[in-house]
């Protein structure tokens, strides 16, 4: 099912994903549907990798 909103990142009206890690409701382009996740908690996970990579 689609859900079309307000995208709690950019503020976009379009239709949203529901980020797994923290429940945001995103449009697509604040998306990473490799990840699941918004585009704030990619980055999070991202910097996360990266510190246990040293």
């Amino acid at each position: 099912m689609e859900v079309k909103g307000v995208c709690s990142i950019c503020g976009k009206v379009a239709f949203l994903h529901t980020c797994r890690l923290c429940g945001a409701l995103v449009c697509s382009d604040c998306y990473v549907p490799e990840l699941g996740v918004c585009r704030i908690c990619a980055g999070k996970l991202r910097r996360k990798s990266l510190k246990g990579a040293f």
